[in-house]
């Protein structure tokens, strides 16, 4: 309540007091007159009239006077008092009372100054003892922070609900992907950041198929419980993901670690290694023909004459050095090329085929049966490529054959090991399954960006169709793949994080948030994430043309400040700005001739704010800005929203100033970059992060909290 509505209602409620006083009184002064006594006394009254109501106007204002007294030199200063004695306690303990009001108000202020410098000095001095002994740990965290910063490879760290809690700056540069470094107006920019899901980076199947695949080898208690899936960014780029489980002390999965690599050199390097095999092989034969047609010659004529002979020896002697030339260079670059070949994974093909039965019955609804196999036969396979290229065939052959149940059978025949899909039906003719070789692969709705040809290939696999012989009338599809070699190492990655070894620098008790609730309301205010935002326009009037020049917002997730997560744009309005707003603002036209349209920004901000809480200074302003854009953009920001303005008014009434200059000083916030959008943003955050506190210490836990005291202010009535 404001502090003038104080007065009044305490002005009221005193005066009322008085008046009833009075009252009473005048009623058994009244009855104890005789009859000629009240006769004399109205008369008195009659005659008297003007003077005993200027005595009784002159009674109340003295009282009204007294009153006013009373509540600014002894009520008023006790109520500031009180809520500075809870700023010094809670947000800014540097804050001094001004004392004022009463004598014993001053000397009261005083005393709790002279407390609060005490309490500086014993936690200035708390502080220092603390920071020694933090820092051997701080120069650990920093080591670890410097060695994350500097891998080669991206390091992402989610919790068990996808919710990103660390990455560093390569796995920002390959899950950004091109549009980091294009144009800020480009819509389809990508944006990874704590808190954020990794399901809007990488396609959420893969990630879904490599936790199962990883609960199945927990489950079996296998040692190398690391699952590998392949993934196309959006420059094109390919890149290997290894899934590493983070796990509890009871081995149950609290989060996963994605490691990724840039495999598209590789890649390049083995498409060029097969065009070289296939040149090799060209010429090989050539010269091997020339060198055994020379041969036959001389064999079948062994008469001929010198000169006839010297000939076709030469022929021999050219071609052996040339073909000796070409296996030399073929035998260097193949030397170079050992080592960039798609990494497959080592696993039994039971398993592999159970996998795939799995998926066939969730996603295709088709009945599959696995035949007795050897559980020691293994093979060499990206799980999720291979399974998605089994699943393609399942649908294309149960299309074209009217077949719904399949049989799948491993066998291992010397040094290779067939993969069997059967059915009853006829064999897939080889045109058609050479068609089906070029196709990418798709399943239902979802699609992976390769091609059944380019899977078999790097797993150096072929395929055919024939008919079956155990069953008449059946047919088979086989892929045959080489098997392991007995000897060959096997790269084993079996990462465990316990709870009481991840370092808080980096977040990691985000593990055991619940996630976004439906239910924001019952959240409590430091569980939630926060866009802060502010814009700046070309005037202060929404509904007349104003427009949005400028947007800049932060992130605040699990009571942090994300510096380095943010969002600021310059907006081209297409209209002209008035010189009071360039004052204001400090932004000329010609910096927003070149700049995108609020067209092209809101979608992105919109993108950037998903999932959080707006929080913004004045936040009616802001939002009224852009409702009257959904129109023109098709973008409706429904996100809840908290104002800054409205709940420091909510926990700070006596004070009359609510701006944000205001609140940053009473919190000993210094703000940098007034009146730019980004800025302003920045100072808005901090002031939030600061309330959040007070708000919690006056009762102030949810959102549902903050969100009525809020609606009980004097400026939530406040319009645009």
């Amino acid at each position: 309540m404001r502090a003038g509505n104080k007065f009044w209602w305490f002005a009221s409620i005193s005066f009322g007091l008085i008046l009833a006083i009075l009252a009473s009184l005048t009623i058994i002064f009244w009855r104890e007159l005789d009859p000629a006594q009240k006769t004399l006394l109205l008369q008195v009254v009659k005659e008297k009239f003007g003077y005993l109501f200027a005595a009784l106007f002159l009674g109340l204002a003295g009282i009204g006077f007294l009153l006013d007294g009373i509540f600014h030199i002894y009520i008023l200063p006790l109520v500031r008092v009180k809520e500075e004695a809870a700023l010094i306690n809670s947000a800014n303990p540097g804050h001094r009372i001004q004392p004022e009001g009463s004598a014993d108000l001053i000397e009261l202020a005083g005393e709790i100054n002279e407390l609060a410098d005490r309490y500086d000095q014993i936690r200035g001095s708390v502080e220092e003892r603390i920071q020694r002994a933090k820092t051997e740990a701080e120069e650990e965290k920093n080591i670890l922070a410097a060695f994350m910063a500097e891998l080669p490879e991206g390091v992402v760290i989610c919790n068990s609900e996808g919710q990103i809690l660390l990455y560093n700056r390569q796995a920002k540069t390959i899950l950004a992907g091109r549009a980091s470094s294009e144009s800020a107006a480009e819509n389809h920019q990508s944006f990874i950041g704590l808190g954020r899901s990794i399901f809007s980076l990488v396609e959420k199947n893969l990630i879904v198929h490599a936790l199962d695949e990883i609960a199945e080898k927990l489950e079996r208690k296998e040692d190398n419980i690391v699952s590998t899936f392949v993934f196309i960014g959006k420059d094109e780029r390919l890149f290997r993901f290894e899934a590493v489980p983070v796990l509890s002390a009871d081995r149950k999965l609290t989060g996963f670690i994605l490691i990724i690599f840039d495999i598209t050199r590789e890649l390049e390097k083995e498409s060029r290694m097969g065009l070289m095999i296939d040149a090799l092989t060209r010429r090989s034969r050539a010269s091997a023909a020339s060198i055994r047609s020379a041969i036959e010659a001389i064999l079948e004529y062994p008469q001929m004459a010198p000169g006839q002979r010297d000939r076709f020896e030469r022929i021999i002697q050219r071609e052996a050095e040339a073909l000796g030339d070409l296996l030399d260079q073929s035998t260097d670059e193949l030397a170079e090329h050992i080592e960039t070949r798609w990494p497959l994974v080592r696993t039994r093909a039971y398993d592999f085929l159970e996998t795939v039965r799995k998926k066939a019955d969730q996603r295709l609804a088709v009945r599959i049966d696995i035949a007795v196999a050897d559980p020691d036969i293994e093979v060499r396979v990206d799980n999720y490529s291979l399974m998605t290229a089994f699943l393609f065939l399942i649908q294309r052959i149960g299309k074209a054959e009217g077949s719904f149940r399949f049989t799948l059978q491993a066998e291992q025949i010397k040094r290779l090991v067939n993969l069997d899909i059967r059915w009853d039906g006829k064999p897939i003719p080889g045109d058609l399954l050479r068609r089906w070789e070029q196709d990418i692969l798709s399943v239902e709705s979802e699609q992976f960006p390769l091609s059944l040809k380019t899977v078999l290939l790097h797993h150096e696999a072929d395929i055919w169709s024939r008919s079956t012989k155990q069953a008449p009338g059946g047919a088979c599809l086989r892929i045959m793949l080489p098997a392991p070699e007995i000897s060959e190492p096997e790269k084993i990655r079996n990462i465990t994080i316990l709870p009481d070894s991840r370092p808080e620098f980096y977040d990691f008790d985000l593990f055991n948030q619940a996630g976004q609730d439906p239910e924001l309301d019952e959240c409590l205010l430091r569980e939630l994430a926060y866009t802060v935002f502010d814009t700046e326009t070309t005037g202060l009037n929404p509904a007349e043309g104003d427009e949005i020049i400028s947007i800049g917002a932060v992130r605040i997730v699990n009571g942090r400040l994300l510096r380095d997560e943010y969002f600021d744009q310059l907006v081209n309005p297409k209209r002209w700005m008035s010189r009071e707003s360039i004052r204001v603002h400090g932004i000329q036209a010609e910096m927003l001739e070149d700049q995108p349209t609020i067209e092209q920004v809101l979608p992105r901000f919109h993108r950037f704010a998903e999932g959080t809480i707006l929080v913004a200074h004045n936040a009616a302003f802001d939002m009224k800005m852009l409702q009257l854009k959904e129109s023109a953009t098709g973008v409706q920001f429904i996100n809840p929203v908290l104002d800054t303005l409205l709940l420091s008014a909510a926990i700070h009434p006596a004070h009359s100033s609510h701006n944000l200059e205001d609140i940053a000083d009473r919190m000993g916030i210094s703000i940098v970059g007034r009146h730019t959008a980004l800025g302003d943003a920045i100072a808005t955050a901090e002031v939030f992060l600061k309330l959040v506190s007070i708000l919690a210490k006056n009762g102030i836990h949810t959102l549902k909290h903050a969100r009525e005291a809020s609606r009980k202010t004097f400026y939530a009535r406040k319009k645009y």
